[in-house]
């Protein structure tokens, strides 16, 4: 390819006036005949030095224009190389059967190569495990086609023999005419991503495994409620299975019974406005209408910025033991009732063993214990006592003629005179 003519032969412009000058004098000369003149000569001198002025100062900016442009392709290879060297990825160029062209130095120490002229002229197939080399080929067919591949997933060798995974990209490079000439890479070392991807996945299994075995039904909910996962347990509590609850974010607060959901609601706005944990025990409605009891626990979770991510709680059937505790509440209440019962048979039955039933007095054991208690009482404190003992007359005589149970009035009425009498310090038995 030829540069433009100007370009190659800087003092065209020079030439070009003298020719065109040396023509008009021997157009003069044949064809007029006559001798220049003065002003012929003058005109001449001045189209001559013009001519001479155009050609250096043509020379002189084409110059200046190639200065710059070498100047310009310099810093912009200096740039370019610089990229390529530091870049964390491989580069590479080959030719159309795969051969290395061009590689940067991260090319060699991903493949554990100590330069990059190593790899200069040998196939970029060699660089592939033999079960990759067939997948290499296709998809170098495929970029030869369709012109790029992008972020195609390879397991590559080292030089070792050992291998990694790396994600590659390519596209075909054309000429000026549009006829392809070589491809060019970009191999970007993936293993430790993998690894991290892989690790994230085992966790999450490990985490699914044991969310989904587990007897309590455990979910994890958006900031807009809805269900990011719910465990298989939740069909044995509810009844639904946990595609529903995840179609459905209301399913949740549906089932709840009607007479505690203020309580349910109150419960999940005061969450959603302090972000702490929290439980509750509420009734649901099962999708075959039995209630069950249920224990509900939640908390917030926040991501690594400490940004609000949703919700995650667990809810267990504790209908067993509510009605376990009913049953003891009940039991509880009856031993109450009892034990009252109880008290009051003892408080009857101490009044009957000191008292007598007829007359309310203290009755004969009583008297005998205190009497003894008093004695030894006037002794030691060395003062009297008085003991008086009274009998009603004719009472067999009354019990004959008008009936015991007459005759029990009047011991009573006789009873009820001796309290009256009596101070409250002295002691009141039926002796007999």
């Amino acid at each position: 390819m030829t540069a433009p003519p100007f370009k190659q032969r800087p003092f065209t412009p020079i030439i070009a006036i003298l020719l065109a000058m040396a023509g008009f004098v021997l157009y003069w000369k044949k064809v007029i005949g006559e001798e220049f003149g003065y002003w012929t000569l003058l005109f001449l001198a001045i189209v001559g030095l013009a001519g001479i002025i155009i050609g250096v100062r043509y020379f002189n900016r084409n110059k200046f224009k190639d200065m710059l442009n070498k100047k310009s392709s310099s810093l912009g290879e200096t740039i370019y190389r610089a990229i390529l060297e530091t870049s964390p990825d491989s580069f590479s160029l080959t030719d159309l059967t795969g051969r290395f062209i061009f590689c940067n130095q991260q090319t060699a120490i991903m493949h554990g190569y100590d330069t990059p002229d190593e790899l200069i002229g040998i196939s970029a197939f060699n660089l592939f495990p033999l079960k990759e080399i067939v997948r290499a080929a296709k998809y170098m067919q495929v970029t030869r086609q369709g012109g790029m591949i992008k972020n195609v997933e390879f397991v590559l060798l080292k030089k070792d023999g050992s291998q990694f995974r790396a994600e590659l990209s390519a596209s075909l490079i054309k000429n000026d005419m549009g006829i392809p000439i070589a491809f060019m890479a970009i191999v970007r070392d993936i293993t430790e991503r993998k690894w991290v991807d892989e690790q994230i996945r085992e966790s999450e299994s490990r985490y699914r495994i044991v969310a989904d075995n587990t007897f309590d039904w455990e979910f994890w909910q958006a900031p807009t409620d809805r269900f990011i996962y719910t465990s298989p347990s939740c069909k044995r509590i509810t009844g639904y299975d946990a595609i529903e609850f995840i179609n459905n974010s209301e399913l949740f607060i549906d089932i709840v019974h009607p007479d505690d959901q203020p309580k349910f609601r109150a419960h999940r706005t005061e969450m959603n406005q302090d972000k702490k944990p929290g439980d509750i025990e509420f009734r649901i409605l099962r999708a075959d209408s039995q209630e069950r009891w249920i224990s509900h626990i939640c908390q917030p979770v926040f991501d690594g910025n400490g940004a609000f991510i949703g919700t995650r709680g667990s809810n267990r059937d504790i209908t067993e033991r509510k009605h376990a505790e009913d049953g003891l509440q009940v039991a509880n209440e009856q031993l109450r009732l009892q034990l009252a019962e109880i008290e009051d048979l003892h408080i009857i039955l101490q009044e009957q063993a000191l008292h007598d039933p007829l007359t309310g007095l203290y009755n004969r054991r009583y008297m005998e214990d205190a009497l003894k208690k008093e004695l030894a009482r006037a002794v030691r404190e060395g003062y009297e006592i008085s003991i008086a003992l009274l009998d009603m007359d004719n009472l067999k005589i009354f019990n004959d003629s008008y009936g015991h149970a007459i005759g029990d009035k009047a011991l009573a009425l006789l009873s009820d005179q001796l309290k009256e009498l009596t101070r409250i310090d002295d002691i009141t038995c039926r002796y007999g």
